[in-house]
């Protein structure tokens, strides 16, 4: 079973439907050896799942959604305009990793796999930080340079944060790119992912407010 259809297998025990807004070859084209074992729980199965890929989930009503950020990814919806930001926090920082070697094992020929995958523009920034992982369920290059890609891609969607205050807005989901004009801070039509959101009802305004907590695109 791919890493995909063992996520299905998971959330239909939980009464959760997949459903696929975007994807990764590697999601589909990836088979561990998995094991599920008594006593694991659903949610650390599904995060040891999705370590493998660079792929996201997120959940809405009765229905789990896999989506796979780009950098490319356009803006869906603006906040600064029409749509006032009351409050803004922003950050940006360096990676918290930027060089990963993944290690695996081709039983094909009997010979260890190492690769190392880097984001040179952070070590230049910074310095040199690595991330050393192993697993025997890679037995290409190429799978070890997938599971390297996706271990820098959340890196980098890590390295920049903060949130906004806005009125609600009823059509945002999770890993959705806004597009954010907040002159106070120096922000001109830039784009953010959104990776968490909580609605607030205040009963003395008598109004809703939603708390948007942002990454990089």
């Amino acid at each position: 079973m791919s890493v995909r259809d063992i996520l299905a297998f998971v959330l239909s025990r939980m009464g959760l439907k997949l459903a696929v807004k975007s994807e990764s070859s590697v999601i589909t084209g990836f088979y561990p050896d998995f094991t599920i074992n008594s006593g694991n729980t659903g949610e650390s199965i599904l995060r040891k799942l999705l370590s493998f890929v660079p792929d996201k989930l997120f959940i809405e009503g009765a229905t789990a959604y896999i989506v796979n950020p780009q950098s490319s990814d356009s803006y869906v919806y603006s906040y600064g305009g029409e749509h006032a930001v009351m409050e803004g926090r922003y950050y940006q920082g360096a990676w918290e990793l930027n060089r990963v070697q993944v290690e695996g094992y081709d039983t094909g020929s009997d010979e260890m796999i190492v690769v190392d995958r880097f984001a040179w523009d952070e070590i230049d920034r910074l310095y040199d930080r690595l991330r050393q992982m192993e697993d025997r369920n890679i037995d290409t290059v190429d799978k070890a340079q997938e599971r390297g890609d996706a271990y820098l891609r959340h890196a980098e969607v890590a390295s920049t944060g903060g949130s906004i205050l806005v009125p609600a807005n009823c059509g945002q989901q999770l890993y959705d790119v806004v597009d954010i004009t907040d002159i106070r801070a120096g922000l001109d039509e830039s784009r953010r992912r959104v990776l968490g959101f909580v609605l607030v009802y205040s009963p003395r305004r008598g109004e809703y407010r939603q708390r948007l907590q942002l990454g990089s695109v």
